[in-house]
């Protein structure tokens, strides 16, 4: 599975670390573009560099497929049984 996130380097802080935070915890291997400070926000630079418009960020991307925001998030992860409703991921509830 790759996936990317991309954030805004001051922007919408507490939704980009729920983002990395919740993927850490199910242990899945990320990578992570910033814009802002660095990186040029401007919205067409942002669409080039992920491959299409995005109204905000953080965004995430799962191999090639345009997942959304946490909860876009949290539900691909519900639907593909990484987590389950508590958001508490599912290889933690096999190993009790």
């Amino acid at each position: 599975m790759e996936i990317k996130v991309y954030i805004h380097d001051n922007k919408n802080i507490e939704s980009s670390s729920k983002i990395l935070k919740l993927l850490k915890d199910c242990r899945l291997d990320f990578a992570t573009e910033v814009f802002g400070h660095f990186r040029s926000d401007e919205e067409a630079y942002i669409a080039n560099t992920v491959g299409e418009k995005v109204k905000k960020l953080p965004h995430v991307v799962i191999d090639g497929e345009r997942v959304g925001g946490y909860y876009d998030l949290v539900e691909y992860l519900m639907k593909k049984n990484i987590i389950n409703y508590a958001g508490e991921p599912t290889w933690k509830m096999k190993n009790n």
